[in-house]
């Protein structure tokens, strides 16, 4: 498998569409266009699609991480709201803390499972 194409499959998986249509694509024409003119390094080229990667995938994360914690701190209230009412039965804080750093644990996971992005057909490579 190709570096672009490893490029293209990674971020068909896990940046949106604008980032992939306005930071992917441009920066692997980019990549082609410098390796055919022969101005930098084909490593230079590679870690400059690579940069632009990471910075839609940073843009991403910010751009989405706050509705995310909100849907995590909901479901995380759910499950912890009988756990409080239950306080009287824990014989010391330790076992406490543990039982609720396990709850907080697996609060995530109906996030994770509802919320995770759903798989898209693959892009062509041309």
């Amino acid at each position: 498998m190709s570096f672009e194409r490893r490029v293209i499959a990674f971020a068909d998986r896990f940046l949106a569409d604008r980032t992939f249509e306005l930071v992917v694509l441009p920066a692997l024409a980019d990549m082609q266009f410098d390796e055919e003119a022969g101005r930098r390094s084909r490593v230079a080229n590679r870690l400059a699609v690579l940069r632009a990667v990471a910075g839609g995938l940073r843009d991403d994360v910010r751009r989405d991480s706050a509705s995310l914690l909100k849907v995590t701190l909901l479901s995380a209230a759910y499950f912890m709201y009988p756990l409080f009412f239950g306080f009287r039965y824990f014989k010391t804080w330790s076992e406490f803390f543990v039982v609720t750093t396990i709850v907080l644990a697996l609060s995530t996971v109906p996030v994770l499972v509802c919320y995770w992005p759903a798989r898209r057909a693959a892009r062509p490579v041309d």
